[in-house]
């Protein structure tokens, strides 16, 4: 299969990038066996789509990693998910959406509104995008930019409390779910588990003290599954296609 180029943003917290769908794609393609190059570009709007993480495969730029996962298991042949149930499939489904859709905002909320996020967040991303002597501009911008955005989506109009409440409600529902084994669905990882670590890997090695990431770090069961994914590699060579 013909080598993949990854646009992500750049390494951060002892991972190969900060961006969590893009930490999620990585994850994907590592367990994949498929080979690819990573890109650190701090630019999402060069992408198709404006976000991301976006992928370069035969001349074609490709967004959306829910997009781009499925075009590649489709060439590859590996199928993340063979073997679940139908029950499995619909509770992975549901755990994906809990976490891609309401997660990710408690996510960005604490990176980029949260007092003790924004250093680290925005501050970093100004930092590493822009000039020294721009990097208070840039600030400022991100800063307001996904302020806006959260406010529109909903997550932003709730006071810092009620935000902690419904991120730990989203992470008592994901620790019962895991309960004793070692995945989600038992003893293979699922798609459902690269998307967790995703979303969830980024606030378990931030040093930020934000609530929901501080609340993840005191999980010892929850950081153990994030840990046991982050180790995960393929576990047969790619097929080509």
């Amino acid at each position: 299969m013909t080598e993949v180029k990854v646009f992500t943003f750049a390494p951060a917290w002892g991972l190969p990038t900060s961006g969590p769908f893009a930490l999620k794609l990585l994850k994907w393609l590592d367990l994949a066996g498929l080979p690819y190059t990573q890109v650190v570009e701090q630019f999402s709007q060069k992408g198709p789509k404006g976000k991301n993480p976006w992928i370069e495969l035969d001349g074609e730029l490709i967004a959306d990693t829910e997009i781009i996962i499925d075009l590649l298991a489709r060439r590859s042949g590996f199928d993340i998910d063979a073997g679940l149930t139908p029950e499995q499939r619909g509770r992975s489904h549901a755990v994906r959406r809990m976490i891609e859709e309401h997660f990710h905002m408690v996510l960005e909320w604490e990176l980029f509104v949260h007092p003790a996020g924004i250093e680290g967040g925005a501050r970093q991303m100004a930092r590493e995008s822009v000039p020294a002597p721009l990097a208070g501009l840039a600030t400022a911008y991100i800063t307001r930019h996904f302020g806006k955005q959260l406010h529109a989506r909903g997550i932003a109009r709730h006071a810092p409390d009620i935000i902690a409440k419904k991120a730990h409600a989203d992470l008592d529902a994901l620790e019962a779910l895991i309960g004793d084994g070692p995945y989600l669905n038992g003893p293979r990882l699922s798609m459902a588990d690269v998307v967790v670590y995703g979303l969830l890997m980024p606030m378990a090695r931030w040093p930020m003290k934000t609530p929901a990431a501080e609340s993840i770090k005191s999980r010892p069961r929850l950081m153990a599954y994030l840990d046991r994914v982050h180790e995960a590699r393929a576990e047969r060579p790619s097929v080509p296609a």
